[in-house]
């Protein structure tokens, strides 16, 4: 059975940058914004592990946002501090080239105060290679891109209530796949399936969030 509190971020939001926090980045070629698309993915994921309590789990989930609107990166990381989670995870979703594939993940470096390196590093990986699979699942051409460290505000311990005495909550950002490319665009946007693949991938956090919580 899993336990724990977990804080999903839509990552940006609204219409103007906000404590680091741009408004959007990312933009498919019908023209679906990052910041509309991580939103519905994020209410998919917290409907669907809230769901999964029916069987048993007891999870509690906080959403940094719920609607269009743009939150700092530091007020983002304090959801959780406040909230006391067991986990953050902020969900994005990257643009390049229009050809550039594949799902990542992220956490911040030890070097840049992260003093839950390893917990963190092995939540981030749980989420990737179930995301990753899940869209594998659906598109063979899609890259397994691993789990990466960057120095990221939203990641930063201090934020997230963590310290080297006590540090409860493990993070990390995931980037689902690259908007941009004509083919996740027909697979999480335009295409008949779009739907059930959208739905495909918060199963795949679910699973994730669950299994580090249990």
């Amino acid at each position: 059975m899993a336990k724990g509190i977990i804080v999903i971020d839509p990552g940006h939001g609204g219409t103007a940058s906000v404590g680091g926090s741009d408004p959007n980045h990312a933009v498919s070629p019908s023209g679906m914004t990052e910041k509309a698309l991580t939103l519905a993915i994020g209410l998919r994921v917290r409907d669907t592990i809230l769901a999964a309590n029916a069987a048993g789990h007891q999870v509690t989930v906080f959403m940094t946002r719920v609607t269009d609107e743009n939150l700092g990166l530091t007020a983002r990381a304090h959801v959780a501090r406040d909230r006391n989670a067991d986990l953050f995870l902020s969900i994005h979703f990257n643009g390049f080239n229009g050809i550039t594939r594949g799902v990542e993940a992220f956490v911040r470096p030890a070097a840049n105060g992260n003093v839950n390196l390893a917990a963190d590093t092995a939540f981030a990986a749980k989420v990737q290679k179930r995301v990753f699979q899940a869209i594998q699942a659906r598109d063979s051409n899609t890259k397994d891109r691993g789990v990466k460290q960057l120095k990221l505000g939203v990641l930063d311990d201090a934020a997230l209530g963590n310290t080297a005495a006590s540090h409860r909550c493990r993070a990390c950002l995931l980037e689902i796949e690259f908007m941009d490319v004509p083919a996740v665009d027909q697979l999480l946007n335009t295409g008949p399936n779009a739907a059930v693949v959208r739905s495909e991938v918060a199963a795949a956090i679910k699973d994730a969030v669950l299994d580090e919580l249990t």
